[in-house]
């Protein structure tokens, strides 16, 4: 059985932390990708802020430490009232864990096409947050933008590819930005926004009972 985040992400695996920021207005908080990223023509993937956990650091370690490097403000962590594990190849359900704060969910991405390790299992842990203040100081090149989403529109994510100026219209806002944002660019959910997106809908419309999968720890 899943115990610890360490079951979930055993040593060596690629692994790092993604946040389900929220900021003051309640919409939870994105990065849509800079040049630095791999995006089909017309397209820009939306994100959480996070990043590869480094040698040696813990999860929270890494959790802030990516917050002050992507946004220049720190964040609050605090712990989900329930963990879900969402693999690559099923649906997600309630997982018991030790650590705290809790995690929100437990992420197995695989790295789409067109990407180095496209194909490869990329363990992400997720957890919920607040910002400490205002996004600035972005990294052009990594993030172009920082944007709030509503909750219905996470939901909807990974079933269309809105134009920015649909996502604004139906109440999205641009919270920050290191350059120009073509409003026609097509977005779509990546990573820990996919994962949310799972996690909302999963508390939205209750799964049944998970089924007879292999145990988790066979599974990480």
């Amino acid at each position: 059985m899943m115990r610890s985040i360490s079951d979930f992400c055993p040593q060596g695996a690629e692994a790092g932390v993604g946040l389900a920021l929220l900021d003051d207005k309640g919409r939870y908080v994105f990065f849509i990708a800079g040049s630095r990223h791999y995006c089909p023509p017309g397209t820009r993937f939306y994100a959480g802020i996070g990043g590869h956990l480094e040698p040696g650091e813990d999860w929270l370690a890494c959790a802030h430490r990516e917050a002050l490097e992507e946004i220049g403000t720190d964040v609050d962590l605090f712990s989900a009232s329930e963990t879900w594990y969402i693999p690559h190849n099923a649906f997600a359900w309630q997982v018991e864990v030790s650590d705290r704060p809790r995690p929100l969910a437990l992420y197995e991405m695989i790295h789409p096409p067109g990407t180095p390790r496209a194909g490869e299992v990329y363990r992400i842990v997720v957890y919920q947050a607040r910002l400490h203040g205002l996004p600035r100081d972005l990294p052009e090149d990594e993030v172009l933008a920082i944007i709030g989403l509503t909750r219905e529109q996470i939901i909807q994510g990974p079933d269309r590819r809105p134009t920015l100026r649909e996502l604004l219209d139906e109440g999205a806002r641009i919270l920050a930005q290191a350059g120009p944002v073509d409003d026609q660019s097509r977005l779509y959910p990546l990573g820990t926004a996919r994962a949310l997106a799972h996690v909302l809908r999963q508390i939205q419309d209750p799964p049944p009972a998970p089924p007879s999968y292999p145990s988790d720890k066979s599974r990480a």
